[in-house]
């Protein structure tokens, strides 16, 4: 059984059946409208060094002799190789039979080598900012290829509590283009067979601070 939980932005709490970690923390007021939750985990990444992904010690570690399994694929933050915003981490987590896909801040479409290593993903958690990462239409073209059972939208700007960074409501084209999609009025969902009945998951929420 997984969990996936919304800290806001492109930052998420997974807890598996044995272990948790948390992805991409922000720094407090590093985005608009969002204060980031403090929280613990076992394990704590990030993508990259800027500051609404980099925060990995506002998150309270909690020892474990559990391992995770997971891989780390370098890609540009940027549609110039990397001369404008650096690189970029996609990491690629296994946990209790899935294959979760945090994709950072993707900044163009992959090379087919990197795209093959994301095949047959189950959660796929990518942005649609479209200036500081790929867009919403580029986030599906990346889908049609490598086909994940779940798609997340992550780093976009969310009208419903005015934060993020202004993006031209990407959602709303993300939505176009999904044409069905499970709305989550919360900030947690629970990864079973039910759920794999939507190709598509929008959070109407995230979490403010964990209890």
């Amino acid at each position: 059984m997984v969990k996936i939980i919304n800290l806001g932005h492109a930052s998420f709490l997974i807890k598996s059946s044995d272990v948790s970690l948390v992805i991409d923390p922000y720094r407090d007021n590093s985005v608009p409208g969002l204060m980031f939750p403090r929280v613990k985990a076992n394990y704590v990444f990030k993508s990259h060094d800027h500051y609404d992904h980099n925060a990995t010690e506002l998150v309270r570690i909690v020892p474990t002799d559990k391992k995770i399994k997971y891989e780390t694929v370098v890609v540009p933050h940027d549609h110039h190789n990397g001369e404008n915003r650096g690189l970029n981490i996609i990491h690629i987590f296994y946990l209790d039979g899935l294959k979760i896909v945090h994709t950072g801040d993707l900044g163009c479409i992959p090379d087919r080598e990197v795209l093959d290593k994301l095949m047959d993903v189950d959660v796929l958690l990518a942005p649609i900012n479209g200036h500081f990462t790929i867009s919403a239409k580029e986030l599906f073209e990346i889908t049609d290829i490598i086909n994940p059972r779940i798609v997340i939208p992550m780093h976009y700007y969310k009208d419903y509590n005015n934060s993020g960074y202004p993006d031209g409501l990407q959602i709303d084209i993300f939505k176009d283009l999904a044409e069905e999609y499970l709305e989550v009025n919360g900030y947690e969902i629970e990864i079973n067979d039910e759920l794999f009945n939507h190709k598509v998951v929008i959070f109407n929420g995230e979490l403010q601070e964990e209890k």
